[in-house]
């Protein structure tokens, strides 16, 4: 043992660390102790062999150092979080049911629900295991190719539905997926450009403006306004993140009130093309929102308000025998949190978002704990999105926002749906997971400033 040479040394303590990600960087930083260590005891006199044979016996057993290391650097299991995540979709399930039993003229909820939700948690799974780090490595190239998928997707299997592209029907797999949802796949890929573009100035974050445009392209080619702002916002909050946290070499004070006042000058400029040169239904649209109007539009929000206004805070009050006495008056698959609010109370729905929103932020404060920073920015952004969407789920909801459709996860049918949240879902979990685990040199080196 006192003349185990370095490479033996390190060779036996690999075999010990099951896990291949962590195996190459501890191996690494145990050889630079020892290398340390050698440089040292050469200082002091001794021969190179000699000292080499001194720093590595300094080390101590390579069987018991490697198990040790194995123990820390290791994935840590995730089935209570699937367990977790599994039994609100059940719990989701039921409520939907009770809802379509209360409400038997909406749809709440289909027959192959069950089959979506049993997809989904074998793709959630399957990326939970697999190393999210990669996506650090390739989010350009990814998000170039997932703009050119959809886009042409859109073109080629793409299913009109009241008169807006929004789906793309697959013949061989016979399903239909909703490409407003497929859209924010894009926010863990752009989470993971900006971390690229870590360490350098203004310019780097010009290109990380640019890099919004795929996702936004394909939110602005399907007509759904909606999305894109959603979009945006969620974009705007990974790339404020980045910049708050110091990780470009701009004055993070100046930058992030360029944001703010940029995103009021956009938006002011947006109103005014739409104003002078936009379709007049949009015009409408807004226009009644913003009380200037009485159009249909109003009068569905004026409704939805006066439903929540006869409800109790527990049980059923006047606002569920005014549901179904207007049949169809708001689409229960995207008005399920006002479904529950006139049959239960306001107190079950505010109970649920509370849930949905504990969940979330947990995830939020799991990804940043994150010591590597390619999973606090990627974490970040899922579970930003997930607010931001749980945000406008309860606002459209309580007629604080125009009349459209919103996906909130949990409480909202959808197999794309399902789908995307899962995914999200997983990429989190995969976080969580590989926390412990160091990655390749080349994720991890950055500069702080």
């Amino acid at each position: 043992m006192s003349r185990m040479k370095k490479e033996e040394y390190l060779r036996i303590l690999a075999e010990q660390i099951r896990c291949k990600q962590a195996r190459t960087q501890v191996t690494q930083e145990i050889r630079s102790h020892i290398e340390e260590q050698e440089e040292f005891y050469i200082s002091e006199g001794l021969a190179r062999e000699e000292a080499e044979a001194e720093a590595v016996k300094e080390m101590g057993d390579p069987v018991e150092a490697g198990a040790a290391l194995d123990l820390v650097h290791r994935p840590r299991m995730t089935w209570g979080w699937i367990a977790l995540v599994g039994g609100l979709y059940g719990a989701g399930y039921i409520l939907l049911k009770l809802l379509q039993s209360n409400f038997s003229e909406e749809n709440f909820i289909t027959g192959d629900y069950l089959k979506w939700l049993l997809v989904g948690l074998v793709v959630m799974v399957l990326v939970c295991y697999v190393d999210y780090s990669r996506i650090g490595r390739w989010a350009r190239e990814i998000t170039v190719a997932a703009f050119i998928v959809m886009f042409a997707g859109i073109y080629v299997f793409g299913e009109q539905i009241n008169g807006l592209q929004q789906w793309m029907r697959l013949p061989l797999l016979s399903v239909s997926l909703n490409v407003r949802l497929l859209c924010f796949l894009f926010v863990p890929l752009y989470a993971a450009v900006v971390y690229h573009y870590r360490g350098q100035g203004y310019l780097a974050i010009g290109k990380c403006f640019l890099w919004m445009l795929p996702a936004l392209c394909i939110a602005m080619r399907i007509h759904s306004v909606v999305t894109g702002l959603l979009l945006f916002f969620i974009f705007l909050l990974i790339l404020s993140f980045a910049v708050f946290q110091g990780w470009f070499k701009v004055s993070r004070g100046k930058t992030l009130l360029c944001f703010g006042g940029g995103t009021i000058l956009l938006a002011g400029a947006g109103y005014l093309k739409l104003f002078l040169f936009g379709p007049e239904y949009q015009l409408m649209r807004v226009t009644n929102f913003l009380s200037l109007g009485n159009g249909e539009e109003m009068y569905q929000i004026g409704q939805l308000r006066g439903l929540l206004n006869g409800s109790r805070w527990i049980g059923s009050g006047e606002g569920e025998k005014a549901v179904k006495a207007v049949n169809g008056l708001m689409p229960g698959m995207d008005y399920g949190l006002m479904y529950i609010i006139v049959c239960y109370g306001i107190l079950a729905a505010v109970l649920i978002i509370v849930i949905l929103a504990a969940l979330f932020i947990g995830f939020m404060g799991i990804s940043l704990g994150q010591r590597n920073r390619l999973g606090s920015i990627i974490g970040f952004g899922c579970t930003a999105a997930f607010l931001v969407q749980l945000l406008f789920y309860v606002m459209m909801n309580t007629g604080l926002l125009p009349i459209g459709s919103v996906y909130c996860p949990f409480l909202t049918y959808g197999g794309t749906g399902v789908l995307v949240t899962n995914t999200l879902i997983g990429l989190l979990l995969s976080i969580y997971r590989y926390q412990d685990v160091p990655l390749d040199a080349g994720t991890e080196s950055i500069c702080v400033y």
